[in-house]
């Protein structure tokens, strides 16, 4: 370690050691040696925990802060804004993952931005481009002709998106009215039906942990939505050393900013939870409800992406892949002609046999 930058060399060569997603440890590409954090963090390639200054033994979240701003630089993208931290050792020569514009060099992070938890990569690029044509495939009907193809992808990165993950309380009141169907009785060209009428009220609360909100204003919240969930078991302690080999984005978005998104999801959640206890009817009209979040808490995490964009007739177009559990979430072009046929050309049809059928008497 020099000047509290953590690069991890290979024992065997001596080469830059980055983290593999496939075999989840490290994996030299030019001898070929594997090795595990454990391994890399003891006595063979020097122990992280002896090279921290007393000061930052007796007081290991400040330590780690400050490591973490010295061991990372921040690039911006002038394009779009994006922020993008990379490891100290990389050079100035990156690139944008979403606008693809180079990015330029704007100093070091600060120990804040540092995360609490991360997901490692499970899923390789091989394994995105492999999942990609898997999940196209299965809407190849209605995919625009030529679009798709592995060979036609434009741009494949993987990088770290951070994320809140906020833990709260929710307490809430509903009262709903409720109807059950007692008798029905037709007379003429009416039907008459009696209902039964009961008040149901709910009052209580309901627990969450760990609600994802992505902490970052160029990310698409749809988009991130659409590959969830992931696997929290897997959940990891932060370490720099997860993120060797790929680029990660600094959160843009704060706590605060999230929390109209947070709100939504725990009470739309509860609500539907107060709603379901409620059996037995025909019909159930809520007539008031409230839900107040109460305890929030937050932590910063990363999760692993996988983005890939087509450039199809003059137009981008983005995908995301969880880049631990391989879910796929974007917006496909479609083939207009096939999608007028099912649109329209299928109900026609269903008309038109209702009508022969009815001109031979059969209905």
């Amino acid at each position: 370690m020099e000047n509290g930058i953590v690069a991890y060399k290979c024992p065997a060569c001596g080469a830059s050691l980055p983290y593999s997603a496939g075999s989840m440890d490290f994996h030299c590409e030019y001898c070929g040696s594997h090795f595990t954090k454990a391994q890399l963090d003891g006595p063979m390639n020097g122990s992280s925990e002896e090279a921290l200054p007393q000061s930052g033994r007796e007081n290991g979240l400040d330590e780690k802060q400050r490591r973490f701003g010295d061991e990372n630089m921040l690039y911006m993208c002038p394009s779009c804004g994006a922020s993008v931290m990379t490891d100290s050792e990389l050079d100035a020569s990156a690139e944008c993952y979403y606008c693809h514009s180079p990015v330029v060099l704007s100093g070091r992070l600060s120990g804040e931005f540092r995360p609490d938890l991360i997901i490692p990569f499970k899923k390789t690029k091989n394994d995105a481009i492999e999942q990609f044509g898997q999940w196209i495939s299965k809407k190849k009907f209605f995919v625009a002709k030529g679009f798709g193809s592995p060979q036609n992808i434009n741009k494949i990165q993987g990088i770290y998106i951070p994320f809140w993950l906020a833990d709260c309380c929710v307490e809430g009141k509903m009262t709903a009215t409720c109807f059950k169907r007692v008798s029905s009785v037709r007379k003429g060209d009416y039907t008459y039906v009696t209902e039964a009428k009961t008040i149901a009220e709910r009052d209580g609360s309901m627990v969450f942990r760990r609600v994802p909100a992505d902490a970052s204003s160029q990310a698409d919240d749809a988009l991130m939505d659409s590959i969830e969930p992931f696997d929290y078991s897997q959940l990891e302690e932060f370490d720099m050393s997860y993120l060797s080999g790929h680029n990660a984005q600094r959160y843009d978005v704060s706590k605060e900013q999230v929390i109209p998104r947070i709100n939504v999801r725990v009470t739309e959640t509860a609500e539907e939870a107060f709603r379901k206890s409620i059996r037995g009817f025909d019909r159930v009209d809520v007539t008031y409800k409230d839900f107040r979040i109460t305890n929030l808490n937050y932590k910063q995490a990363m999760f692993p992406m996988w983005f890939l964009t087509f450039f199809y007739k003059d137009k981008m177009y983005y995908f995301a892949m969880n880049g631990q559990t391989g879910k796929f979430g974007g917006t496909i072009p479609l083939n207009k002609l096939k999608l007028a046929l099912v649109s329209f050309g299928i109900p026609i049809g269903i008309l038109w046999i209702v009508q022969i059928l009815m001109f031979l008497g059969v209905l």
